[in-house]
């Protein structure tokens, strides 16, 4: 077994060229791939024989019991490529090494959850210790998560996440709701969830522009060999100034005042519509909040889901949109 610290990276680079049934992997493109990911880290590669431990490793019952197809060939050289194609270390229970070393992690990561930058661990460790089975202390599930385990699209996010890192130019092929599928050449910047759906986002060379793809609508995804610049984008604040996935280019941000029941107000006190939300210190009822957004799709159907909880003061172009909206909506009933 490999127990230096670049292993587990090994291991993750192979178990993606495993997975990659649009490639034939033999042992020399799979010491390239390895060593190309080592090398950008600043480390040395292997050799052959180190790279032949690796696999032998994760056939054998101390790592993950991978099965290989025997019979595939490239010529005379052998390809490796899992049997089954729905198999991945990243969902095969742990091992003892990965437990080991994933306890050690949680152990560290636990003496920042209190800092203000790190918030975002109080929910990540317990979901972590939980998927893993990390918990000791009884077996019960004790904390569930909104989750939609049978969305289409899931089985992209590795293969996107690594081309991603890799900066690799992609070619999709797409399937608009009610559309013949399209093919699109793009290069891949960033992954993001919303509203239970995952987002590719990245720049279209035909089109000179940003685009972004929900990944349930994407039938296949081929690797270029062309690479790409990193993007100069901050994705941190890219989603500062509007609700959701979809960036209106030709609005510009707009105050939006909401007056909410007095039953509804202190729900949406703890849990805020958006980052700018603040309260109008102008209504003394304290029913009435202020955003500051770009108006969006997403705006509006996060509104209308408040029903008659809510309704939109300022501005006039907002307010009258929501009009015209439940208007459509009451000829229905």
């Amino acid at each position: 077994m490999a127990t230096n610290k670049h292993a587990q990276i090994r291991y993750t680079i192979l178990d993606r060229c495993f997975s990659n049934f649009n490639r034939k992997y033999t042992y020399d493109s799979l010491l390239e791939e390895v060593n190309a990911k080592l090398y950008e880290l600043g480390t040395e590669g292997i050799q052959q024989r180190q790279l032949k431990y690796d696999i032998k490793y994760m056939e054998s019952d101390e790592g993950w019991s991978i099965h290989l197809d025997e019979d595939l060939k490239d010529g005379k050289k052998r390809v490796l490529r899992y049997k089954d194609r729905g198999f991945s270390i990243a969902n095969h229970p742990l091992n003892v090494s990965d437990s080991e070393q994933l306890e050690t992690t949680l152990a560290i990561l636990s003496r920042y959850k209190h800092r203000t930058e790190f918030a975002w661990l109080e929910e990540l460790i317990p979901r972590i210790e939980q998927s893993f089975n990390l918990v000791t202390n009884g077996s019960e599930t004790v904390i569930g998560y909104q989750e939609n385990i049978d969305l289409k699209g899931r089985e992209h996010l590795g293969v996107l996440f690594n081309l991603i890192l890799k900066k690799k130019q992609i070619k999709l092929i797409y399937e608009p709701y009610g559309k013949p599928q399209i093919e699109v050449v793009f290069n891949p910047y960033y992954l993001k969830q919303f509203n239970n759906r995952w987002f590719l986002f990245g720049f279209n060379p035909e089109y000179q522009s940003l685009s972004n793809y929900p990944l349930d609508r994407i039938v296949f995804i081929e690797e270029l060999s062309s690479d790409f610049d990193a993007s100069n984008i901050n994705w941190l604040d890219y989603f500062d100034d509007f609700i959701g996935v979809t960036r209106p280019e030709n609005a510009s941000e707009v105050e939006v005042k909401l007056k909410f029941t007095e039953d509804r107000i202190q729900y949406v006190l703890t849990k805020p519509l958006h980052g700018t939300q603040k309260l109008d210190r102008s209504d003394a009822s304290g029913l009435t909040i202020l955003i500051k957004v770009r108006p969006n799709r997403e705006l509006y159907q996060m509104l209308l889901s408040y029903g008659a909880d809510l309704q939109v003061i300022e501005p006039s172009g907002v307010r009258d949109n929501m009009r015209l909206i439940i208007e459509e909506m009451t000829k229905m009933y």
